[in-house]
């Protein structure tokens, strides 16, 4: 999963592959593997780039090897994570043995690799904050990598975003995953403020992630002034009078500056329905799981896009349109309209019947339920309609939410946030930084899952599925 090339590249717009997007996989080819009872290979299927791993034929016994992929399988499907590579499926693979994991594929390079080419210390610095939060993360689910270190850390080429891959199956000692990161963040050459939380974390002091995250991040806030009070008042002053002088030309230059990719969301302000993010300096607005969303939508917010079907302008749970306002989160066949998470079980019991075809306008739709009207879900198949006939253009400006500019063949448009998920009910996941959107169509396998489509800057995956109890966003629509 190292130095590979992505088939989606950076640039402002996403056009659909000339042709077939065909289920097949093709274009197998070998990938270094460290652990000898797997096969990893590089795979293309639905036009894009996949990792599958499956068992070493040459290894034996075969039946253990099976039953560590299993494992594997079954742990990496619990994390959901920016920071953790995405385990899509479990099937069968021509030419692989047995069930075979099928993960997203990261254009990236090892860790030790990116931090022998020099990066700035501010990126050195995000990379320990992405890594340290993605440990808090799985530690949080009671999860154990097992093997951390700086071959099973990928960073993207686009954008230095941290992937930790290769998770052991049967790791369990949550002390050698503190020593590795320890380890690791000393590798980076931090700044000398995080020196004590190293050594500290290295020494097994931290007894829980969370201990661990709090004092990594008191540490990024500390400053060390090394000015003398009179060479302090001085440098003011001068900056002063620079400012007098120079800020436009300055606030100019700023406003041109390529921004961050991808927004983080903060902090969350209680009982205000408002996601702050300081790195995108704005607002980003989403409405509370237990708030009543808007009933009787008008059709006038559906925009004919040249399609089979009209979309609405906003998503479920929006007040208005505007780019920062996210809409809310929405169990796939919920119809309670108060967005509570209880678990699968108790939310989509075994014995419940799983529909076997699209439930967009039926009585578990809850956009038809709550929106009335002709709105309801749109089905895979439309999403995929608004994939390949639409161009999209990815907006990343400092006034709203990161997302796309949708238009279609008759030159209307919509925009689409990336809205986010939760897998709680309580706590918003990858505001600004990924978009889910659930479509009404269930898997054929039976399972309590549907299809949802994927949102990422210059990717868009419509092969998704998940759970009935997952929380994601909505866009309506309406013939």
């Amino acid at each position: 999963m190292q130095d590979g090339s992505n088939i989606y590249n950076s640039s402002s717009f996403f056009e659909p592959m000339e042709g077939d997007i065909g289920a097949q996989f093709t274009d197998f080819s070998d990938l270094p593997c460290q652990r000898p009872w797997l096969c990893l290979k590089r795979v293309k299927r639905f036009g894009q780039w996949w990792v599958v791993k499956g068992v070493n034929p040459q290894f034996e016994p075969r039946n253990k090897a099976q039953q560590l992929l299993d494992r594997e399988f079954e742990r990496g499907m619990t994390l959901w994570h920016p920071s953790i590579v995405r385990m899509i499926a479990q099937q069968e693979v021509p030419t692989m043995e047995g069930r075979c994991i099928i993960e997203e594929w990261v254009d990236g390079t090892s860790l030790d690799k990116f931090i022998a080419s020099d990066p700035a210390v501010e990126v050195r610095q995000d990379i320990a904050t992405q890594l340290v939060e993605a440990v808090r993360y799985y530690m949080s689910k009671g999860i154990t990598h097992g093997n951390l270190k700086p071959s099973n850390i990928l960073v993207t080429h686009n954008g230095s975003r941290v992937k930790i891959i290769d998770f052991e199956p049967e790791a369990t000692e949550a002390q050698t995953d503190f020593t590795a990161l320890a380890q690791l963040l000393r590798q980076m050459r931090l700044p000398r403020k995080f020196n004590n939380v190293i050594n500290h974390c290295e020494k097994g002091k931290y007894h829980s992630p969370e201990k661990l995250h709090q004092a990594f991040t008191s540490a990024q806030k500390k400053k060390h002034l090394r000015w003398l009070m009179p060479a302090t008042l001085a440098i003011v002053a001068l900056a002063a009078i620079a400012a007098a002088f120079f800020w436009g030309n300055r606030q100019q230059q700023a406003n041109k500056q390529k921004l961050p990719t991808g927004y983080d969301v903060d902090s969350i302000v209680p009982g205000v329905n408002v996601a702050f993010s300081t790195l995108s300096l704005c607002d980003i607005y989403y409405l509370h799981f237990d708030s009543i969303t808007p009933g009787n939508i008008s059709d006038t917010i559906a925009v004919d896009l040249g399609l089979s079907v009209k979309w609405s302008r906003m998503n479920m749970g929006a007040e208005h349109p505007s780019v920062n306002m996210v809409g809310s989160f929405y169990s796939w066949g919920d119809t309670t309209d108060v967005g509570k998470w209880g678990g699968l079980n108790k939310y989509w019991p075994q014995h419940k019947a799983v529909p076997s075809k699209s439930i967009s306008g039926s009585d578990i739709d809850f956009v038809h339920k709550r929106w009335g009207g002709k709105w309801r879900m749109p089905t895979i198949e439309e999403f995929r309609e608004l994939i390949n006939r639409c161009k999209w253009q990815f907006r990343n400006a400092g006034d709203g939410a990161a997302g796309y500019v949708v238009t279609g063949p008759n030159g209307n448009c919509i925009f689409m946030p990336l809205a986010g998920w939760s897998d709680d009910g309580i706590n918003m996941q990858n505001i600004g930084r990924y978009g889910y959107y659930w479509t009404s169509t269930p898997t054929a396998d039976g399972k309590r899952m549907a299809h949802y489509v994927l949102l990422d800057e210059g990717k868009i995956i419509a092969e998704q599925t998940e759970t009935f109890d997952r929380l994601m966003a909505i866009r309506p629509v309406q013939q």
